[in-house]
């Protein structure tokens, strides 16, 4: 028996584009105008899906969107989810800047996260990086994911923040697959294989409009 977990509202990421000759699901970092911002900008641009989609679920913007639009949260994002020179290497660091984004756009979020280390024996076990990720999901948010090295999970880049839509994992919780977007695209992942051949580690963190009910869980 397998479970799976979607937003309810997916196709709320996929935008246009401009010119409506093709559809993209999230956004690019390729996107950016400047070079640097091509390279590091991984972590804006799941900020930027994380927000574009928790607003357009609140229709707190219009629903017809397209690629410029989702470019523009993207520009926003970058001002303070900024990457030092090493990019934005943990969950810890990249809530800190979510924090700021939250505190200049006058939004009280919840935040939370889960720190994969490098070192496997302090590592969460599959089922806890399962529940986790569910539960953000189960709160109807996308799950921004950090990727040190990808170990034998080839469908990721190393050292790169991607956006979680969608996991399907089995009863005893020893599988989970999950749906990401990056580079404008949707991709499936191995979160099992990813965890137990990752080198470095990396960690998986969810912010939504905060509620007093979160707070209670």
């Amino acid at each position: 028996m397998r479970y799976q977990i979607i937003l309810s509202d997916m196709e709320l990421l996929n935008v246009p584009d401009d010119t409506l000759c093709c559809n993209y699901c999230g956004s690019n970092q390729e996107w950016f105008a400047e070079a640097w911002q091509r390279k590091a900008g991984c972590g804006p641009s799941v900020v930027a899906n994380i927000v574009f989609y928790q607003q357009r679920k609140s229709q707190t913007v219009p629903f017809k969107y397209l690629k410029k639009d989702l470019l523009h949260y993207m520009e926003e994002a970058w001002k303070y989810i900024t990457p030092e020179h090493n990019g934005i290497t943990s969950t810890d660091a990249f809530l800190q800047k979510v924090r700021k984004y939250a505190s200049a756009h006058s939004l009280k979020l919840y935040c939370e996260d889960l720190n994969v280390p490098a070192e496997k024996t302090l590592r969460p076990s599959i089922d806890t990086v399962i529940d986790f990720v569910a539960g953000g999901l189960n709160k109807e948010t996308p799950v921004a994911f950090l990727n040190l090295c990808n170990g034998v999970e080839l469908n990721l880049e190393r050292w790169h923040w991607v956006t979680i839509a969608a996991l399907q994992y089995d009863l005893e919780k020893t599988e989970a697959k999950a749906i990401i977007c990056d580079e404008g695209t949707t991709k499936e992942i191995d979160l099992a294989i990813w965890l137990s051949s990752t080198t470095l580690g990396g960690g998986f963190a969810y912010f939504l409009p905060y509620r007093k009910s979160y707070m209670e869980e």
